[in-house]
């Protein structure tokens, strides 16, 4: 025998069929689950919804179509390919359409489409890429020179005159850098116009660790 009854689940009523069947002298169920009695209203996705709007290339001028033309046949692969994409987009290929037709990325086209419309032809050419920031600025290099202007043993140390390996142990060790080659430092002193002194004579002392504290 079959039946249906409804039952409360967090404040929500369900739909179960029950059937009922005999196994000896017991009588057992079996629930199945129909659904909610108040069908749960799902709002209705609009086509289309969340996609991104299709991008196209404004409207061209005679001056910029014949500049675009001549730029298809340039030299240059990123001039010719940038080229191709505005002519098409402007001819009303979708983004997706000319990803295809030139065989690259949609990311590419959708770039050189926005690029167009922001700078126009000049659009055409490739960005310089900017150039790598300096490893040591001009503050870092006031303070090199700062510690090379005092004397060795102003900091403490045995020898009275530097020498690059010397001077670049030190300005690591004081923090003043992480690193630094001995041709950076030569490189830095040399433009500033500061020299390195020539020691006269040999320097020995009556330190049985001096060969072991005498920096290179």
């Amino acid at each position: 025998m079959t039946h249906v009854e409804i039952h409360t689940i967090k404040g929500r009523k369900y739909n179960y069929e029950v059937t009922n069947y005999r196994v000896g002298r017991k009588v057992k169920h079996k629930w199945k689950y129909l659904g909610p009695v108040v069908p749960v209203n799902k709002k209705e996705r609009k086509k289309g919804a969340g996609r991104k709007p299709e991008l196209f290339v404004s409207g061209l001028t005679k001056d910029e179509i014949i500049l675009l033309e001549k730029a298809t046949k340039s030299s240059k692969a990123f001039t010719m390919d940038r080229a191709k994409i505005i002519i098409l987009s402007s001819n009303g290929l979708s983004v997706k359409k000319i990803a295809e037709k030139c065989t690259c990325e949609i990311r590419k086209i959708r770039q050189a489409i926005k690029d167009f419309n922001k700078k126009r032809i000049a659009a055409l050419q490739r960005g310089k890429a900017k150039g790598a920031t300096p490893k040591f600025d001009d503050l870092k290099k006031k303070i090199i020179l700062m510690h090379f202007s005092k004397t060795p043993m102003s900091f403490g140390y045995h020898f009275t005159i530097w020498t690059l390996p010397r001077f670049a142990k030190h300005i690591i060790e004081y923090k003043v850098v992480e690193s630094i080659s001995i041709e950076t430092l030569r490189q830095i002193l040399m433009k500033s116009g500061a020299k390195l002194e020539r020691s006269k004579r040999w320097q020995y002392s009556p330190d049985k660790d001096f060969h072991k504290k005498n920096l290179q």
